[in-house]
């Protein structure tokens, strides 16, 4: 946990808010890299999409015996794709896990910061208050 030196009013406000700036760039961060992720899972279902049209198109193209052949091949290639992007969209959403977990962690740390920053100042409310 981040320690922040004092001064007479509480912690050094620079250092409170330099910290908070920091969590809220990290938080930014992480924010884009799952929108990064998104977009990666969001690109490969596209490509599974197209491969699938090449598919049905080269059907169509050839004659039955070659079609055959042709289209063992792509479901094979399909198959390899469909593997290799679920792989991927699997890792992401590991990573998409990950991310939500600790962002949950630096809003908890973040509000345990805040709280006994609000506990210092009424303290300190609490004896102007009294003099």
């Amino acid at each position: 946990m981040k320690k922040f030196s004092s001064e007479t009013n509480g912690y050094n406000r620079e250092e409170v808010n330099d910290f908070i700036k920091e969590v809220i760039q990290e938080t930014e961060g992480m924010t884009d890299k799952y929108r990064e992720q998104e977009e990666t899972i969001k690109r490969l279902q596209e490509e599974i999409n197209q491969y699938q049209k090449l598919e049905t198109s080269i059907k169509d193209a050839v004659n039955v015996s070659e079609s055959e052949r042709i289209i063992a091949d792509a479901k094979k290639d399909a198959s390899e794709i469909i593997n290799e992007a679920l792989r991927s969209a699997e890792e992401i959403d590991a990573q998409r896990r990950i991310l939500e977990k600790n962002m949950e962690i630096f809003k908890k740390k973040l509000k345990l910061i805040v709280e006994q920053q609000m506990v210092i100042v009424e303290k300190i409310n609490e004896l102007e208050i009294k003099e």
